[in-house]
Parts: C-alpha cells; structure tokens; sequence
C-alpha cells in the first residue's frame, strides 16, 4: 500500500456535493464551514507590500531560514507577547504559512515506521504528514469532561521506544480549548521522561475573545534542554490567510532538522511579504491586530445563543473563531450536518472531520460577514 493510499478519506466530498448544488439551484446557501476570515488584510499592511513588491531586490530568491530582519522580528515580538527570549540565527524561521511547517516537521524528525502522538479530535494535517513522512499516527482523546485539553497520564502511557513527537494545538481546532502554562508544564514534564520532542500548534494563540492571551509552550519550556517548537501564523492575527507566511520558534536542534528539510523542498517566503510581516510584528501594529479580532466576540454571542434557543449544548471557549457544538440526542454529526444543509442552507463541520473523537459535535466557522452571520443565526434557531 502506497503512503498515499493510507492517507484518510475526505470526510466532506458529500457535503461539499450537496452544497454545490443547492448553490445551483439558486439557494441561498450561507457557508459556516471554512475558517477563513472574511475580511480584508488591513490597509496599512497593503501600502507596505505595495512598496515592498515594486523593490527589485525582492524579487529574487529569498533567505530560506527567513530575512535576518524578519527573524529579529519576530524574536522580538515572542519577547513582548510572551516574555520569551529566543536567538533569531538559531531559533527561529520563517514559514510559508505555520501549516507548511507542520507538515514538513515529520519529516525532519522521523525515521521509517517512527510514532507521532496526534489529538484526536485534532487538524487533520497532523496524521496526514505523520504518514507521508513513512510514520504513524498514534491518536490520543480529548474528552468533554476534561474540557477537550490534553489527558497527561494517558499520553505517557501510549509513548514507546519508537514515538518521536507529540503533537500540542493550544488555542484547540476546532474545540476552542485553551491549554494553561502549568498544563503545558506537566506535558513537556511527559515529553522529558519519553524523550519527545514537543511541538504546539499555536495558530490561534492571538484570537482570544476576551483579550487574555492564551498561554505559549515556550513560556513554560527551558530552550536549553527541551526539544520543543511552536508553530505561529500572520494568517489569523491580521487576516493574512492567502499571503502565506508563519514562523516556527523554538529549540534550536529542532528548527535545524525543520531547516535542512526546508532547503530541500522550497525557496523560502516572498521577501515583500516578510517585509509586510516584519511592519505587522511591531508594537505599533498591536492595535491593528486587536481591531482585526474585535468582531469575533459579537459573532460567537450571536450564534451560541441562536444554538442554545435551539436546545444544543454549547462548549464554553474564550478563543479561536470557531463554535464547537453538540447535536442533537441520537443523532450522528454527518447525518445532522446534511439536515442542517437541506433544511436551512448552512453549511457547518461535522465533528468527524477531525478525528473519530469528534463524533456527536459539529464546528461553526465565525468568518462569515456580520450580516451573514444574524441570519446564520435566525436560521439555527430553528433548527
């Protein structure tokens, strides 16, 4: 069997079916599925890529590790967001977006037949790169009763001789989940006795609905000696889903192997665009970045209310842009998230699409325009 051939079926070719032709037939199809904001990537960003991209220096290969600019950029924002000291040479790198580097840290870490601890209910990318890199996704649950975060004891137990790397995603999609530093402590504690390297999906860390920052992995690692990396994202934090550029920080060890993959497979991101992101990561553009989260918070008051009038259980989150959501007793996630479509013309996630763990729940997407979202809202009420 091929590593293609092990690869998961796509869970969502019959909804996107379905929604393909409801759109044909003229109706009036509102699409909560897909976490891309819908707002534009503020101005003051554009006149700087504007700039940026007329410079002929710029349009050359870039820096594959990343413009030594953008990686003191971004040191410097870890430093002020979390408190975190990193060296930019050795610590820190540029993505083509944070998923690029999830996908390609396998890579850099596993030998043929090597483990990865993935959450299930997890982002899908995590298993799936595990398997094109020859290793195997090894699942562990996040559980209602233990808020969706990450059971310790149950991931120390299913760590062996050839697991290699534990998967983290604080802020949690599609749950909203938000791991705290002493939560993160005790994992790495786990990572230190298995002798895994720790990696945290932090892409949502600044999309906090209440304005408290969500806890980092670094915050609570010694970089001396923990083999850890967290993966970071401009996407979210100033709607900046199409521009594709991250970075991923952490053990220096870590981001060497993730480095030599990289030179290997791609050229680095545009340097106009790490330009544009070096403008963002300043101090001055927090406010930016704050005006950009703003409306999220409206939109999941919105929507939680229209599900808890139509008697479903909301889980209680305070970051991410998404609402995670039980359905109906006795019925499965796929099967309502059909209903929902031919019935009130929303498309929302069934909760299967993010690991078996996910059955009985289903995601909501809030980047949908406000408007969009009130009559989302109408629509689920009565449900």
């Amino acid at each position: 069997m091929s590593r293609l051939d092990k690869l998961p079926a796509y869970l969502f070719t019959e909804i996107d079916r379905a929604k393909r032709e409801a759109l044909t037939a003229g109706r009036d199809v509102i699409d909560l599925g897909i976490g891309d904001p819908d707002l534009p990537t503020p101005a003051p960003l554009l006149d700087v890529m504007a700039a940026a991209v007329r410079r002929p220096a710029n349009h050359r290969y870039p820096d594959n590790r990343g413009a030594p600019a953008f990686r003191e950029a971004v040191a410097a924002w870890l430093a002020r967001r979390q408190g975190v000291e990193l060296d930019p040479e050795t610590q820190v790198m540029a993505l083509i977006g944070s998923k690029e580097g999830l996908a390609h840290l396998p890579l850099a870490l596993l030998e043929e037949g090597d483990r990865v601890l993935v959450p299930d209910i997890g982002y899908p990318v995590y298993g799936a790169s595990t398997i094109l890199a020859g290793g195997v996704p090894a699942t562990y649950r996040l559980r209602r009763e233990r808020d969706f975060l990450p059971d310790p004891a149950e991931i120390e137990a299913a760590a062996d001789p050839r697991t290699r790397l534990l998967m983290l995603n604080s802020p949690h999609n599609p749950t909203g989940a938000v791991a705290s530093a002493g939560d993160f402590g005790t994992l790495l504690a786990v990572g230190r006795r298995a002798g895994l390297v720790v990696a945290n999906d932090a892409a949502y860390r600044e999309v906090v609905l209440s304005g408290e920052p969500a806890a980092g992995l670094l915050q609570a690692a010694d970089l001396a000696r923990d083999r850890v990396v967290e993966f970071h994202s401009l996407s979210k934090m100033f709607n900046m889903t199409g521009w594709r550029i991250g970075f991923a920080v952490g053990h220096a060890e870590v981001i060497s192997a993730l480095d030599r993959v990289k030179q290997n497979i791609d050229s680095g991101a545009f340097t106009a665009v790490q330009e544009t992101a070096i403008f963002a990561l300043d101090a001055a553009r927090d406010d930016l970045m704050a005006g950009v989260m703003r409306p999220y918070a409206r939109r999941r008051d919105r929507i939680a209310a229209a599900l808890a009038a139509a008697g479903l259980e909301v889980f209680g989150t305070r970051a991410t842009f998404y609402v995670w959501a039980r359905v109906p007793e006795g019925q499965d996630s796929f099967s309502f998230c059909r209903r929902v479509l031919s019935e009130r013309d929303l498309v929302v996630t069934p909760g299967t699409g993010f690991g078996a763990g996910g059955e009985g729940w289903f995601r909501i997407s809030l980047t949908t325009a406000d408007d969009r979202i009130d009559e989302a809202a109408e629509r689920l009420r009565r449900l």
